[in-house]
């Protein structure tokens, strides 16, 4: 185990981009007082997989925090993942971003299949500083025999940040996969003590195809590992970001545990695209310092 500055989740052929529909808003529209991140129309043929990039800015010249995050999808789109740059900003045209994450973007929130919406707690939310530039990342998958015509995104409630606490993420991992041909219950473990308390109002665990079974432990001080969550079986298509209300201490150890099954004729690794494998599980909490996480 070792404790690093996550740069996630915790996941590729060329297409065709089209500027249909750039000012046309997606349904639901954006809430009072909000805004709405709505990608352009990416036409995606029948097994193609891509990661495209869409660049917004914050609507105002102070600080403000997100309380809700509403995502909108539809077939074809595998996860969106929302950051903020610091330091370097993005080209604000749309453009292909093959990299789950750079080094310049700070994760806001991530949204898996089968993910909706988070609902932050009363008196907390992601902090946004004036004029922030937001990257929206759409990781597209095409797993028909029909061209898709794609359109993603989210909407974001806005809120005054005065007196609330910061909310963000922390991640759990193991990024050493290598499933042999034909394993199977081929598992992979990361166990982590975060060293802080984490105020945990939801979590998003996220393995790919070959998933079978997701597990994590809790071991409180002075006592066994016991059973905390577990998904089993695992479906690729149904990864929601789960509410869950737990104060975990900084002597908590947690283990995640991802189980695959390969019965393809070579072996499958680490990688972003759903034909590799990842094993990530993610806390969604308060009060965020600064972005952690234990990735093996």
């Amino acid at each position: 185990m070792r404790a690093c500055h996550l740069l996630l989740p915790v996941l590729v052929a060329l297409g065709a981009c089209t500027s249909s529909g750039d000012d046309a808003q997606l349904d639901p529209p954006p809430p009072s007082g909000g805004q709405q991140l709505a990608s352009t129309s990416y036409q995606l043929a029948p097994g193609q997989e891509i990661y495209m990039c869409y660049q917004f800015y914050s609507p105002s010249d102070r600080p403000l925090a997100i309380t809700h995050v509403d995502t909108i999808s539809m077939a074809g789109i595998h996860h969106m993942a929302l950051y903020q740059t610091y330091e370097v900003q993005e080209p604000n045209a749309p453009h292909e971003c093959m990299v789950l994450i750079k080094d310049t973007w700070l994760p806001v929130f991530v949204s898996a299949t089968g993910s909706h919406d988070l609902q932050l707690p009363d008196g907390t939310g992601f902090i946004i500083q004036p004029k922030t530039q937001y990257v929206l990342q759409i990781h597209m998958l095409n797993a028909t025999e029909q061209p898709l015509d794609i359109r993603g995104g989210i909407n974001l409630t806005y809120a005054d940040p005065t007196g609330l606490q910061p909310a963000g993420i922390y991640a759990i991992g193991n990024q050493e996969i290598n499933i042999p041909a034909g394993a199977t219950d081929y598992t992979v473990s990361e166990p982590c003590m975060t060293g802080k308390t984490l105020n945990i109002f939801a979590v998003l665990p996220h393995m790919h195809e070959l998933g079978t079974e997701f597990d994590v432990t809790l071991q409180q001080q002075g006592g066994s590992a016991t059973p905390w969550y577990t998904v089993d079986p695992w479906v690729f298509g149904n990864q929601p970001v789960a509410p869950m209300t737990y104060v975990s201490p900084p002597t908590d150890m947690w283990n995640v545990t991802c189980h695959w099954d390969n019965p393809t004729n070579a072996p499958v690794t680490y990688g972003e695209s759903t034909t590799n494998e990842m094993c990530y599980f993610v806390f969604f909490y308060y009060p965020f310092d600064q972005l952690d996480g234990c990735i093996g």
